[in-house]
């Protein structure tokens, strides 16, 4: 499914599960780039953002359709099912596997930890 990306590539996939929240499940490079270029102080390119989505959607990432000459996305799977599948690996590869294990290390942690983290 999804393991590591790039901050661009989190950036594309915060901005389309966001729009997809809504009720919107097919975007244009230019819905993103608009969306991302107002959120954000550091602009991108078009064309950076079009390469990028191309590659998520290489990846199967990204699902596309073609209407007339422009590409429409959206993702493949969930926020959550992204973050569970991360937690999943994360626990294989520090937990051998235990899911309650990695649960458990998680609820101990206490909130003045992860505000100074």
């Amino acid at each position: 499914m999804l393991s590591k990306h790039g901050t661009l590539e989190s950036a594309i996939l915060s901005v389309l599960w966001k729009l997809e929240e809504e009720g919107s499940f097919t975007h244009s490079v230019k819905d993103v780039y608009e969306t991302i270029n107002t959120l954000s102080s550091e602009k991108k390119a078009y064309t950076t953002i079009k390469t990028v989505m191309d590659r998520l959607y290489e990846k199967n990432i990204l699902m596309r359709v073609k209407q007339g000459r422009k590409f429409f996305y959206r993702t493949s799977f969930s926020n959550r099912d992204a973050i569970i599948n991360s937690l999943n690996e994360i626990a294989l590869r520090y937990c051998q596997g235990d899911i309650k294990k990695l649960a458990q290390i998680i609820n101990s942690i206490n909130e003045p930890c992860l505000a100074s983290a």
